[in-house]
C-alpha cells in the first residue's frame, strides 16, 4: 500500500511539498493524480487536496496559495491550532488551516522574495511571520508532518512508513591563514607585507600570535576530532584578502585532508561572483578531491540572490538557512530540503541544511542559559527525528581563555545529543 494523493489542478508547488513532507521527512510512498474515477477506484491510502472530498478519504481543503504560479502580496489570516497560531485557515476540513499551504509559505521562504522586492534591507527573525506567531523556535513543518502521520495511521493502518534517525552535525568556521615563507628574504617580505598593506590583514594574525591569542587550527581540530566520537563535522573556510594570488596553504592542505571542507561566505559581493569563483578555485587547490561544493553564508543570507549564485558555480550542498543573529528554524523544518526557486517555480539541485544554533547569538547568553537553550532545541529536533545542525567559529572551541566556557558549551551539546 501506498498514499495517492488526488488534486484537480496538480501544480509544481503542490508535488514539491507533498512530496517534502511524505517522501523525506515522513518516509513513504506517494502517488499524484488527477483522475477522479482512479482516484476513488484505488486501494491505496487517499488523500484529496481540494475545494471538496471525492468519498471518504481524508479530504484536506486547499487555498489558493499552491494553486498559483506568482509572488504577490497575501492576504494572510490566522487561526489557533493547539497552542500556535497558524496561517491559510479553512473550514470542513481534516485540519482547521491549509498545512501544505502554510508548509509551502515557511520553507519556500515566501516572505522573503516579497521583502526583497520592497527594501534593499537585509530580512531579520524579527521581521518574520514565524516570530510573530511565536513558531520560530519549532521545526514546526516536521511536527505538522507527525500529526498528519497520525492521523493517515489510524484511517489507514497498513500504509507503512520507514523510520528516521536523529543526527547531529556541527558546522566549523574559520579564516584560514596563509604559510608563513621559510626562507630570509621571502619571510621579511611577508611580514612587511603584513604592516604595510592594508587589505590584507595578516597584521592581526601576527599580533594575535605573538599575545598567545593566535588559533592554532590544526590543534584545535585534532582536539574535535577526540570530543566528536560518532559525530562527524563540516568545516567551512574563508581566505584572508590576496590580490595578487601569491600566498600558499601547504600546511592546511595537511591537516585538511580527509575532511568535509566547503566555502565560507561564498555570496559577499550581491553582482560580482569573483569572489565565490576565486574562493572555490583555492578551496579545490589546497583540498583536491574532497570539495564536496558545501557553502554557508553568514551575517546576511539574501534570497534569491545569493542561491542563484551558488547554482550557477556548481554548488549543490548548502548550510546558509538561519538567522546570524537569532536562534530558531528559518525555514521552518530541521530536515534538509532542496531549494525551490519561486521564479522559475522549479525545484533545484541545492540542498539546503538549515542551522538553528550559532555561536554568535549564545554569546549574548550567559553560559547556563547558552545550554538550557540548545538542550531545547536538540529535544525539539529528536521529538521528530530531525537533522540538528549548529553553527560555530573554530576559535570558540579552541583552550583560549576566553573561550574555553565556549568549548564548555560545545562539549555539553555533544553530550546531550548522544555524541
Amino acid at each position: 500500500m501506498h498514499l495517492i494523493v488526488y488534486s484537480p489542478l496538480l501544480t509544481p508547488r503542490i508535488k514539491y511539498i507533498f512530496n517534502f513532507i511524505f517522501k523525506d521527512i515522513l518516509k513513504t510512498e506517494i502517488e499524484f493524480t488527477g483522475n477522479k474515477d482512479y482516484f476513488l477506484q484505488s486501494e491505496n491510502a487517499k488523500i484529496s487536496y481540494a475545494d471538496e472530498p471525492l468519498g471518504d478519504e481524508l479530504h484536506f481543503k486547499s487555498s489558493s496559495l499552491l494553486l498559483s504560479n506568482k509572488v504577490e502580496e497575501i492576504g494572510l489570516k490566522t487561526t489557533m491550532f493547539g497552542e500556535y497560531i497558524v496561517p491559510f485557515p479553512v473550514q470542513q476540513s481534516a485540519l482547521p488551516f491549509d498545512v501544505f499551504a502554510a508548509s509551502f509559505f515557511l520553507i519556500s521562504r515566501y516572505e522573503e522574495y516579497l521583502h526583497q522586492k520592497k527594501s534593499d534591507q537585509d530580512f531579520k527573525a524579527k521581521s518574520s511571520h514565524q516570530t510573530k506567531w511565536r513558531i520560530l523556535n519549532r521545526p514546526i513543518i516536521d511536527e505538522w508532518a507527525l500529526i498528519l502521520k497520525n492521523m493517515i495511521r489510524k484511517k489507514y493502518p497498513a500504509l507503512q512508513f520507514q523510520d528516521k534517525k536523529f543526527l547531529n552535525q556541527p558546522i566549523i568556521n574559520f579564516t584560514l591563514k596563509p604559510d608563513v615563507p621559510l626562507k630570509f628574504f621571502p619571510k621579511t617580505k611577508f611580514i612587511i607585507n603584513a604592516v604595510f598593506n592594508k587589505e590584507q590583514k595578516y597584521l592581526s594574525h601576527i599580533f594575535d600570535n605573538l599575545t598567545g591569542l593566535g588559533l592554532n587550527e590544526e590543534k584545535v581540530m585534532a582536539q574535535l576530532d577526540q570530543l566528536l566520537h560518532k559525530t562527524k563535522a563540516v568545516y567551512f573556510i574563508n581566505f584572508p584578502e590576496d590580490i595578487k594570488n601569491k600566498l600558499n596553504y601547504s600546511k592546511a592542505s595537511k591537516f585538511l585532508k580527509g575532511r568535509a571542507v566547503g566555502l565560507l561566505r561564498p555570496c559577499t559581493h550581491d553582482k560580482d561572483q569573483s569572489v565565490l569563483i576565486n574562493g572555490l578555485k583555492k578551496l579545490k587547490k589546497i583540498n583536491a578531491g574532497n570539495v564536496n561544493l558545501m557553502s554557508q553564508q553568514l551575517e546576511v543570507l539574501k534570497l534569491p540572490t545569493c542561491y542563484l549564485q551558488l547554482l550557477s558555480a556548481g554548488i549543490t550542498s548548502d548550510y546558509s538557512m538561519g538567522y546570524a543573529d537569532t536562534l530558531g528554524f528559518r525555514a521552518g523544518t530541521c530536515t534538509p530540503f532542496c531549494w525551490y526557486d519561486l521564479q522559475l517555480e522549479k525545484i533545484t539541485p541545492i540542498l539546503v541544511k538549515s542551522y538553528c544554533i550559532n555561536d554568535s547569538t549564545l554569546q549574548y547568553l550567559s553560559v547556563a542559559e547558552a545550554k538550557k537553550a540548545i538542550e531545547d532545541y536538540i529535544d525539539a529536533v529528536k521529538l521528530v527525528d530531525g537533522d540538528f545542525y549548529s553553527s560555530w567559529q573554530l576559535k570558540s572551541l579552541s583552550e583560549n581563555a576566553k573561550f574555553k566556557k565556549w568549548k564548555s558549551v560545545f562539549h555539553d551539546m555533544l553530550k546531550y545529543a548522544g555524541n
